[in-house]
């Protein structure tokens, strides 16, 4: 029996982070929601701080129209009054003016550097944050999620939700506050020097919200589409990039071309008829922009000929007026980024933050595998299209037993393999291991008390090194070593430019059928689990490469609960008991030997076989 004190389970600690709490009746979340989720708890102080430098910089910089106002009026006194021998009071006062103004052309952009440096930096932490949890959150998934979705298109989503969030969050947190902080001002300064101007200032400022705010959902509809049309193209591009070789083989690149080429069009159609929309916003707010600096600067300039108002108090409506004019035409560039980003967070939002389908029980415990009993009780299972696969099924297996299943295709025993680790729900019965009922503990302690060898193992584009400590990270380099040896792995790494540093390539390309299975085998003996599941493990393999992996894995199973599929079937022959599945039932078990006496199913198929095959019944 297997060490049990190697496992480590990771849980609660890592999923903490997670920003959505995922319930079978919850939506996508929505971007907002999830831009204040981080503003609220990962950035507050951050935020905080953009925010106060983002007000601070706007107040020095809108104060400018006021300080040059005070400073032409301060001028206008010394050129137009007669003032006595030694009276230097009004040049103090234009001095000090003048210098009111040099100390905004100092202190301003200062602080715009600082802001734009601390926004900056924030972002990029905000981002990893945003990535490593919206990471987390796409393992938790189900695997019927990861069946109809391309993994070129998640991993594209998750970074460029990372991304557009951060824009989004940095136009709330810094663009439209600088705004907002150039109406107040702008209202303060023209309601002190100027009240029968405030009226107007009232008036741009409501339509100015009208109108952006209406043209805004439009925007946003067409930003949505945009991010769509990218998604689907970006993730078939990374399909046919990912098979390579199959369109080297079949000679297709014009096909995938020609593919391709309808959603590449569709991409840009629907950019284009963004940037229309928000060239007619842009044209809207310009036009209301310069009809309030024409009418604004022109009542001030009718007003200062009749004496009115100074010329200082003309001087700042101007002023103000051309710089409220020239943010709002920066603001729809602003736009454009803002709502392109928005777009881009609600569509991968939307895919990626969908509810978890299978969840674990609040406080769920870690699931405690000793021997690797198995008791599968009344259990009854469909898939989501309705394919029925288990009806009421039954099957106990005992602590350390080794059983091999077998039966036709579509028979379920994949399908068994997959509920023992809680991959799809059931919709009857229950599965225990070593009395436990897996749907109540956590699902990654449920994990850890399997190891698994495919048919196909999956290989990742890294080391030899790493694929085998995968099974355990924290393995020294003997007990990885001594791992390697056992699965008849260990010379063809020893030999190989690199050795245990050599990368495999993309899917282990770089290594044969059998080599990815010995790293595979190796991978499960680190892992040193107490249940040990094989899914044709060996088929498909030259006779040679077949041995070393068969007497690799009969090592393996040595001290464990062993389940293996196999429709060789010499290779399971000498297990503890054979169980023949039929039509999602227990048709037969029992020895091999004792099948073979019965002439049933399993004799039938035994004596079907030719140099261990069989046929096409299965």
């Amino acid at each position: 029996m297997p060490d049990d004190s190697s496992h480590k389970t990771v849980t609660a600690q890592h999923i903490a982070a997670v920003p959505f709490v995922p319930t079978a009746d919850r939506a996508a979340i929505k971007p907002f929601a999830f831009i204040w989720h981080y503003a609220r708890r990962h950035g507050r102080a951050r935020l905080s701080g953009i925010l106060t430098l983002a007000f601070v910089g706007a107040i020095v910089d809108n104060l400018q129209p006021y300080a040059l106002g005070a400073l032409v009026n301060a001028l206008a006194v010394i050129s137009g009054a007669a003032l006595p021998v030694g009276d230097s009071s009004g040049a103090h006062q234009a001095t000090l003016w003048f210098a009111v103004l040099c100390a905004i052309w100092i202190v301003g952009p200062i602080l715009s550097r600082v802001h734009t440096l601390a926004s900056t930096t924030n972002m990029l932490a905000l981002k990893s944050c945003i990535q490593d949890d919206l990471f987390v959150y796409v393992h938790g998934h189900a695997p019927r999620f990861f069946l109809d979705q391309l993994s070129g298109a998640l991993s594209s989503k998750v970074r460029s939700a990372a991304s557009a969030a951060t824009v989004v969050i940095e136009f709330v947190f810094s663009t439209a506050p600088r705004l907002a902080v150039l109406f107040v001002v702008s209202a303060v300064l023209v309601a002190r020097q100027a009240p029968q101007f405030l009226p107007l200032f009232a008036a741009f400022a409501l339509v100015f919200a009208i109108v952006a705010g209406g043209l805004a959902q439009g925007c946003r509809r067409y930003a949505k589409a945009t991010s769509k049309a990218g998604t689907a193209y970006a993730g078939r591009l990374v399909d046919s990039l990912n098979n390579w070789d199959l369109v080297r083989a079949f000679a297709r690149r014009t096909l995938e071309r020609d593919t391709l080429h309808p959603l590449n069009l569709r991409e840009y159609d629907t950019g284009v008829e963004l940037r229309l929309v928000l060239f007619r916003m842009r044209l809207a707010l310009h036009a209301i922009s310069v009809g309030f600096l024409i009418v604004v600067v022109w009542w001030s300039f009718d007003r200062a000929l009749e004496g009115r108002v100074s010329v200082g108090t003309f001087t700042m409506l101007m002023s103000l007026s051309l710089m409220i004019s020239a943010n709002v035409n920066a603001l729809g560039d602003n736009l454009l980024a803002f709502f392109e980003h928005l777009g881009t967070l609600t569509e991968s939002l939307e895919t990626v933050t969908q509810p978890h389908e299978i969840v674990d029980p609040p406080g769920a415990p870690a699931l405690k595998a000793k021997g690797g009993a198995i008791d599968v009780r009344d259990v009854s299972f469909s898939y989501p299209d309705g394919t029925a696969v288990f009806a009421h099924l039954n099957l106990t297996i005992a602590a350390g037993e080794k059983v091999g299943l077998v039966g036709p295709s579509g028979a379920g025993k994949s399908t068994l393999l997959r509920i023992l680790r809680r991959q799809f729900l059931l919709q009857g019965g229950g599965i225990f291991v070593d009395g436990q009922d897996i749907a109540d503990v956590s699902w990654d302690s449920l994990h850890e008390a399997f190891a698994e060898v495919p048919q196909t193992p999956s290989v990742f584009h890294r080391t030899v090194r790493d694929n085998i400590l995968y099974g355990r990270s924290n393995a020294s380099e003997a007990e990885m070593i001594e791992a390697a040896k056992l699965a008849h792995c260990h010379d063809f790494i020893a030999v190989r430019p690199g050795g245990y540093d050599a990368v495999v390539g993309e899917k282990g390309m770089k290594l044969s059928g059998g080599e990815r299975q010995r790293v595979a085998i190796a991978r499960a003996f680190l892992k040193n689990a107490p249940i040990l599941l094989l899914d044709e493990a060996t088929s498909s393999l030259d006779s040679e490469a077949e041995h070393l992996i068969q007497d690799g894995l009969l090592k393996l199973m040595q001290g464990r609960t062993v389940i293996a599929i196999a429709h060789r079937l010499s290779t399971i022959m000498h297990l503890d008991r054979i169980i023949v599945l039929e039509k999602g039932c227990v048709a037969e078990q029992g020895t091999h030997a004792a099948l073979l006496a019965e002439g049933g199913i399993y004799a039938r198929l035994w004596h079907r076989q030719a140099g261990g095959f069989i046929g096409n019944d299965l």
